[in-house]
C-alpha cells in the first residue's frame, strides 16, 4: 500500500464547528498564507502572482465540488505534510503549521465546497 493509499483512510480528529472554521479561516488568510495562491475565495487565483513561473498546474480551485468529493481529508492532510509532487505546493507541516492547525485549515478549505 503506498503512502497516499494509507493517507486516504485518515480522518480529521477534530469536530467541525464555527470556532474551528474561524480558526481555519484566520490561518488560511494569515500564518499559512494559503490565500496568496488559492485566493480569498478559494478559486485558485491568488494575489498578483506571476503564474508563468509555476511548475505544473495552477493552484487548486477549492470551490470545485467534484475535486472536493474526490479527495479525502487524509489525502489533503498528507499534501499539507508532504507537498504536492509536480506542483509548487510545498510542505507546511511542521515548518509552518502544527498538525492541529493543518486540520483547522482543511476544515475551512472544505467550506469552499459547500458554497
Amino acid at each position: 500500500m503506498d503512502q497516499m493509499e494509507s493517507a486516504r483512510a485518515v480522518t480529521n480528529p477534530f469536530p467541525v464547528n464555527p470556532d474551528m472554521l474561524q480558526k481555519g479561516k484566520v490561518l488560511f488568510e494569515g500564518k499559512a498564507f494559503c490565500r496568496a495562491c488559492h485566493g480569498a475565495d478559494g478559486k485558485g487565483l491568488g494575489m498578483d502572482l506571476d503564474y508563468s513561473t509555476f511548475k505544473g498546474p495552477l493552484p487548486r480551485n477549492f470551490t470545485d465540488k467534484m475535486w472536493q468529493q474526490a479527495r479525502t481529508d487524509g489525502e489533503l492532510f498528507w499534501i499539507l505534510k508532504n507537498g504536492s509532487p509536480g506542483t509548487d505546493m510545498a510542505s507546511f507541516i511542521p515548518l509552518i503549521l502544527t498538525e492541529e492547525e493543518a486540520w483547522q485549515v482543511l476544515m475551512y478549505v472544505r467550506s469552499f465546497g459547500r458554497q
